[in-house]
């Protein structure tokens, strides 16, 4: 996954046995403590399975009594303590050096109906190397994912990775059926410590198919298979408070019909209080534009509804053409939600929030001469959410009421979705 990090182990730790006894002499405290030499268990996660914090005091007794700990989980072949200033670091050597894990998933959402997945992933499927393929399949919906990826693969920092996907689509609020194959390579930088840059030059064979007699003349004369390579480039920024994520697509290179998409997104969370109370605000966007040739197709604009925009089906705002909604060349979507902890609720942790939904999408490159309205129209929802779990399997659940809305809107006012991993 793109989200992983190998955290290289140094020369003077690797395979390095220490005694606790020998490094710490005497009790202190430090302003820090970090984890050195781990590649796949998070710093943060092996500091929290045995209580190590800044708050202790270190003495021979207390570091043997905390490596003891460690070493009882069966993941470290060594650990030992190891003063470096103001900062205590723990060095550990990790004993598997290709986990990973498998799974099968059943999934049931109100929108998307039943859905089957199976994902595998291996760290060190070649040296270096993590790989991963997940497979997701229902009634409307297929999908193959496969990626590698290997840290720091190239000079000065540099990852690289290879994700190639496949889909198809055939949704009963549509018209036609969608097929798309997608062949990446991309590099991979991280920047500042919270920033990721990627690059990727890859291919694209993208098809419309089976177009229904009764469809839209737009989505007929949009049709076919079309082909070629594209260039990527995308960042990601993450703070403990907020995310931003930007997007940059070329496609159509080395061909008369060249597109340009834009995308944009944020999260911002900010607690209000200490006891759980805490404020969620999303945003999105975006923008795709032909830079030569051809319009962009219905499988190049955008659609909002749905999870996007709570209280509206999904695909359900946006320019229409008979029954068939065609999606937008623009689009803006924002939430806020005001979320609380409520503790114990019949035996697990549950959440409420209450939220405000808006966005729009409009814009078409061709309006049949006025006859498709593609005017950018607001709308808007406000709801409460719930989540909480069923034994282990999580379950989240919305309802919402449009107050601001278009006689041609599909509406949905109730949204569930549950899931199990076995």
């Amino acid at each position: 996954m793109r989200t992983w990090k190998r955290y290289a182990v140094p020369a003077a730790t690797a395979g390095l046995m220490v005694a606790t006894s020998s490094v710490v002499t005497n009790a202190r405290t430090f302003d820090r403590v970090e984890v050195s030499g781990n590649e796949f268990l998070g710093s943060d996660d092996i500091l929290a399975v045995c209580q190590i914090s800044a708050d202790e005091s270190f003495t021979p007794l207390t570091t043997e009594d905390m490596r003891a700990c460690l070493m009882s989980t069966g993941q470290f072949a060594s650990v030992g303590f190891a003063p470096d200033g103001d900062t205590m670091v723990v060095e550990v050597e990790e004993l598997n050096k290709r986990p990973g894990r498998i799974e099968f998933g059943l999934r049931y959402d109100s929108q998307e109906g039943a859905a089957g997945s199976f994902y595998l992933e291996r760290y060190n499927l070649f040296p270096g190397v993590f790989g991963a393929l997940e497979l997701s399949f229902s009634d409307e919906y297929r999908g193959l994912t496969t990626s590698l990826y290997g840290a720091d693969a190239l000079a000065d920092g540099w990852d690289l990775g290879l994700d190639m996907s496949g889909v198809q689509t055939e949704f009963d609020d549509q018209s036609y059926r969608h097929r798309r194959i997608v062949i990446e390579p991309y590099v991979a930088r991280d920047w500042n410590e919270r920033g990721k840059l990627e690059v990727g030059l890859g291919y694209r064979k993208d098809a419309i198919l089976d177009v229904a007699p009764t469809g839209s003349v737009l989505i007929q004369a949009e049709a076919g298979t079309q082909s070629a390579a594209f260039l990527r480039f995308a960042y990601t920024f993450r703070s403990e408070i907020w995310s931003l994520s930007a997007q940059q697509h070329v496609f159509g290179l080395g061909t008369g019909n060249v597109l340009g998409a834009t995308s944009l997104s944020g999260q911002w969370n900010v607690p209000l209080t200490d006891n759980g109370l805490g404020l969620v605000m999303k945003f999105g966007g975006g923008h795709v534009a032909s830079l030569k040739g051809d319009a962009p197709r219905i499988t190049d604009r955008f659609f909002v509804g749905g999870d996007m925009l709570r209280g509206f089906a999904p695909r359900g705002i946006g320019p229409r053409d008979g029954t068939d909604v065609l999606g937008g060349e623009s689009y803006l979507t924002a939430s806020a939600e005001i979320g609380k902890d409520l503790g114990q609720v019949m035996g697990t942790e549950a959440r409420l929030g209450g939220f405000v939904d808006a966005g729009t999408v409009w814009g078409l490159s061709d309006t049949r001469g006025g006859a498709v309205d593609d005017t950018r129209q607001w709308r808007a929802a406000v709801g409460l959410s719930l989540t909480f779990d069923i034994g282990n399997v999580p379950l989240s659940l919305y309802v919402a009421k449009a107050i601001d809305k278009r006689p041609s809107d599909d509406l949905q006012s109730f949204g569930l979705s549950i899931s199990a991993v076995f």
